[in-house]
């Protein structure tokens, strides 16, 4: 059987077009018909009997080409493939790694970076993963220095209690 679409040749028990993928389920019946019908007469290319018309002719307004994908602009998500927003809490772990306690702040700096190159692979589950391992390196980060302050001031405290006579 010869696709009506784009005369490509195709097998009598194909249910698609192997060269434009039309469905040629509706145009089986008639083209049994008319192979029946013409059986004896002489084959012209295509498959055609001579001197006759095709038994499907497409009306001139269908689109004989598919068009050409075109990605969508710069900034248009949302659809199937859309990068989700993950946060990777750069910002917070260079504040921690600065003003709170640097070794940990070490750390969360190490997995926030993670975060943008998991997600420019398509590692989603990675780049989650990064983003919530550096917020918990950050609040341990301002934890310890919290916990170190209010031991500096204790220490301070029962230094000067210590000092402290009274006469």
């Amino acid at each position: 059987m010869y696709c009506p679409k784009c005369g490509s040749a195709n097998d009598e028990t194909a249910r698609f077009c192997t060269a434009c993928g039309l469905d040629l389920a509706g145009y089986r019946e008639q083209w049994r018909e008319g192979a029946g019908q013409n059986a004896a007469q002489p084959q012209a290319a295509y498959g055609r009997p001579q001197g006759q018309t095709p038994i499907y002719q497409p009306p001139p307004y269908q689109q004989q080409y598919q068009p050409v994908y075109q990605a969508p602009p710069y900034g248009v998500g949302g659809g199937y493939g859309a990068v989700p927003n993950i946060p990777s809490y750069l910002g917070w772990a260079i504040a921690v790694l600065i003003l709170c306690f640097w070794p940990t702040g070490i750390v969360a700096v190490v997995y926030a970076s993670r975060v943008g190159n998991r997600l420019a692979v398509g590692d989603i589950a990675g780049a989650q993963d990064a983003s919530r391992k550096a917020r918990i390196w950050c609040w341990v980060s301002f934890g310890l220095a919290v916990a170190g302050v209010v031991l500096a001031i204790l220490v301070s405290i029962f230094a000067a209690a210590a000092t402290f006579t009274v006469y």
